[in-house]
C-alpha cells in the first residue's frame, strides 16, 4: 500500500521524535510533495525507508500530521472507529468526569485523531476541524467516528459540525437537529452552551478542574473574574460561598449569558456584579477608585496566536497580571491562565514574575495545573500542553 502513497521525505532527523509520539512534521523539516492536495494521505519516509503515514497540508507550516506509525495502515472505517471508540471509552470510565455531562471526547493529536476535536454537551456532539486539510481527511470518515463514540459508551443524541477553524462557512447538522442552546451540568453548576456560535465549541471544558479549584478557595471572598465569558469561574466561585463575584467581559451577550447561568445554578444574580467592558479598562478604573478583591481570576484569550507574536504576548501577560495583582488584597489570591501553545510553562511563570516585580509585591505560586483529564497530552508533544493555570498568593 505504501508504494501507492506519495512520499513526504524528511530532511531533518525526526524519526525518533515521530516514533516517540510527536504528531507533526513542519515544512522546514520535509520536502514538498508534488501532485497532492490538502488531506491526501502520504507515506512519511527517511533515508532508510517508511516511518509513518499521515495527511498532508501543502500550504501550512505543519506540512503533515501523523496518523499511524504503521506506514501501511489502512486508515479505513475500521481504523477510524477503533480510534474514536478507544477515546470514548476513556471518558466513559473516567471517575473525574462522573459528575458532569459535558466532556471532550476527541482531543485531536492527543487522542491520535490529529486535527479533529469533538466535544459532547449533554448528548449534543460538536465537531471542529483544525484547518482545511483536517476537514478534507476527516469529513468523509465522520460516520465511522461518530459510530465509534457511541460504541465507546457515550450517549449522543445529535451532532453539529462547526465551521472549519481558520476558514469560513456555516455549520451543519450531522445527526438529528441539534438545538442552538444546550444546558449542561458541571459538578452542580449549570451553564447554557451555544453549540453553534459560542467560542471554541461553545464552552471551555478544559478549565473544569481549575474552576473547581477556584470554588474551593472562594468561601467568604470577594471575587473578580476577568475575561469571564459566560461566567464559568464566576458561577463556581459563587457556589463555593463567595461573598460577591464580579464578572467582567467585553462582550455584552456573554455577560447576559453569565447572568442566566447564575440563575440556572440557583444563585441570586442580583447579589453579584456584572460588567460588559474591556478588562484592561476595568482594572485601570478599579485601581483609580481604590477597589480590591480577595481572589482575582485572569483567563484571557490567547495573546500569542503564532510564534511571531510570542514576545508581545509575554508583555501582555505580564501587564494584565500586574494590573490584576494591584487590585488584589494583601494575602489574597491570583488565579491566572494562559491558553497560548506558543507560551511555555517557563514563559508563563516568567510573565507572572515580571508582574510581581511591576507592582513590587512578592508572589508565590501554590499550584500549577493544566487542562482537565478529558484533554490528555502526549509526553513527546509539548505543543499539546497549551493550557497553564497558576494559583498564587500575594503579600
Amino acid at each position: 500500500m505504501t508504494s501507492r502513497r506519495p512520499e513526504l521525505r524528511l530532511t531533518k532527523p525526526l524519526t525518533s521524535a515521530i516514533r516517540a509520539g510527536h504528531p507533526w512534521v513542519y515544512d522546514r523539516a520535509a520536502t514538498r510533495v508534488s501532485g497532492c492536495v490538502s488531506g491526501d494521505v502520504v507515506a512519511i519516509v527517511n533515508e532508510r525507508g517508511p516511518v509513518a503515514c499521515g495527511f498532508i497540508d501543502p500550504d501550512s507550516p505543519i506540512r503533515a500530521r501523523v496518523l499511524d506509525l504503521d506506514p501501511a495502515a489502512a486508515l479505513d472505517d475500521g481504523w477510524v472507529h477503533a480510534r474514536a471508540r478507544a477515546a470514548a471509552e476513556l471518558r466513559a470510565t473516567d471517575p473525574l468526569l462522573a459528575d458532569c455531562d459535558a466532556v471532550r471526547v476527541l482531543h485531536g493529536e492527543n487522542d491520535r485523531t490529529p486535527g479533529l476535536v469533538i466535544d459532547l454537551y449533554a448528548g449534543v456532539a460538536v465537531v471542529v476541524f483544525d484547518g482545511a486539510a483536517a476537514a478534507a481527511f476527516w469529513r468523509p470518515r465522520l460516520p465511522a467516528v461518530l459510530s465509534g463514540i457511541a460504541d465507546g459508551g457515550l450517549v449522543m443524541t445529535s451532532a453539529w459540525l462547526r465551521a472549519v477553524r481558520g476558514g469560513g462557512g456555516a455549520g451543519e447538522a450531522l445527526v438529528g437537529t441539534p438545538p442552538e442552546l444546550v444546558q449542561i451540568d458541571e459538578r452542580g453548576a449549570r451553564f447554557e452552551v451555544d453549540v453553534r456560535r459560542g467560542q471554541k465549541t461553545g464552552f471551555f471544558l478544559d478549565q473544569r478542574d481549575n474552576r473547581s479549584l477556584v470554588a474551593r478557595h472562594a468561601a467568604g471572598a470577594r471575587v473578580l473574574n476577568l475575561f469571564g465569558y459566560t461566567g464559568g469561574f464566576s458561577v463556581h466561585a459563587a457556589l463555593g460561598g463567595a461573598r460577591e463575584v464580579t464578572t467582567v467581559d467585553i462582550a455584552a451577550p456573554a455577560i447576559a449569558a453569565a447572568r442566566r447561568n447564575f440563575t440556572a445554578s440557583g444563585i441570586d444574580a442580583s447579589a453579584h456584579a456584572f460588567a460588559a467592558v474591556d478588562a484592561f479598562d476595568f482594572l485601570a478604573q478599579a485601581r483609580a477608585d481604590g477597589r480590591r478583591w480577595d481572589l482575582v481570576i485572569v483567563d484571557p484569550p490567547s495573546f500569542a496566536p503564532s510564534e511571531r507574536t510570542r514576545g508581545r504576548a509575554l508583555g501582555a501577560y505580564a501587564s494584565i497580571n500586574a494590573l490584576a495583582a494591584d487590585v488584589c488584597e494583601p494575602g489574597g489570591l491570583l488565579a491566572s491562565a494562559s491558553c497560548s501553545s506558543h507560551v511555555t510553562e517557563p514563559d508563563f511563570l516568567g510573565a507572572l514574575a515580571d508582574a510581581a516585580r511591576q507592582v513590587g509585591r512578592p508572589m508565590r505560586v501554590r499550584c500549577l495545573l493544566g487542562a482537565a483529564s478529558d484533554h490528555p497530552i502526549l509526553p513527546a508533544f509539548p505543543e499539546g500542553r497549551y493550557l497553564k493555570f497558576a494559583l498564587a498568593d500575594l503579600a
